[in-house]
């Protein structure tokens, strides 16, 4: 008898601590390798990527808050291995894209439409050394080209989650994705340095996002988000309006800077929820406008123009 106390006290032990560690996630990340230009010998080095890059995302907790279940980040690792230009070490594109839930959180369950994207980069610039023998341990005291980099995007996609909910609400997250950025590295290239190219570093992300002149854009983050999209349910005209307003916010952010990264982040991500959303404004004209903002979708925003009513 006292044996099987034992046991089923272990057993509920084990449920606790499981139901803590599910409620620790702090992002749902789905890990997605493509290794198909490699050699043969080189691929095979590579089948525990995936699991393990999985495994480390979602094991891991990034937040210093507990996050609900139903406002786990959902997020999307897409890694495009390029070349192996030495041992062990390989050169990568990462493309990262996050998405936000709509509203209440639990609206998922009775809408299975897939909530529009939130943060979404490609980061050409990613070089890394990994083999089987390495230690998926977070450890935030070292820098790591791999596991810092993970931590990294971890630290922006809920930091940009953060900020729809808050206004700045994602500054510690993103200091400690600047404290990545300023850890000593041998190889600079896509964190403080550029390396060629027009794509910004790492560190001009987030130094961007905590520099004061940008705080209108973090602002029109809230005001899209919290007080327009999520209010659309409720009351749309206000929710176009609080759209209208954000929008005209962030461009007023873009006016006042030669170049502002994240802006561009923003439409990357947004330039089709936008041009879907205002198909029902009852304007066309509307679409002129949003065009002055976001010059570079135009095709997107005239093709949901043609649509409108």
């Amino acid at each position: 008898m006292a044996q099987r106390l034992k046991i089923l006290m272990f057993l509920f032990v084990c449920f606790i601590f499981a139901i803590k560690t599910i409620q620790a996630q702090d992002i749902k990340a789905t890990v997605i390798v493509d290794y198909s230009t490699l050699p043969s010998a080189v691929k095979d080095k590579l089948v525990n990527f995936q699991t393990q890059v999985s495994d480390y995302l979602n094991r891991n907790k990034f937040h210093s808050k507990v996050i609900e279940p139903e406002y786990t980040v959902e997020v999307t690792f897409q890694f495009f291995f390029r070349s192996s230009p030495s041992t062990d070490n390989y050169d990568v594109s990462l493309f990262v894209q996050s998405t936000r839930k709509i509203g209440d959180a639990t609206i998922k369950q009775t809408n299975p439409v897939q909530p529009p994207p939130l943060f979404q980069f490609l980061d050409e610039r990613v070089s890394f050394a990994y083999n089987n023998s390495l230690r998926f341990e977070k450890n935030d005291s070292r820098f790591d080209a791999l596991l810092s980099l993970l931590d990294y995007y971890a630290y922006m996609v809920l930091g940009y989650d953060e900020d729809t909910y808050f206004v700045k609400g994602g500054t510690a997250l993103y200091q400690k994705a600047l404290d990545i950025c300023n850890k000593p590295m041998s190889d600079k290239k896509g964190w403080t340095e550029s390396g060629g190219g027009s794509k910004p570093t790492r560190l001009q992300i987030v130094q961007e996002l905590l520099s004061v002149r940008f705080d209108g854009y973090r602002k029109g983050l809230f005001e899209y988000e919290w007080m327009g999209i999520d209010s659309m349910s409720i009351n749309k005209r206000a929710g176009f309006k609080n759209v209208l307003s954000a929008l005209e916010r962030i461009d007023q952010v873009r006016k006042s800077e030669i170049k502002s990264y994240n802006i561009d982040i923003f439409y990357d991500a947004k330039n089709k929820e936008i041009a879907n959303l205002f198909i029902d404004y009852g304007d066309r004209a509307i679409y002129d406008k949003i065009i002055k903002f976001d010059p570079s979708h135009r095709s997107v925003y005239e093709d949901s123009q043609r649509k409108a009513r």
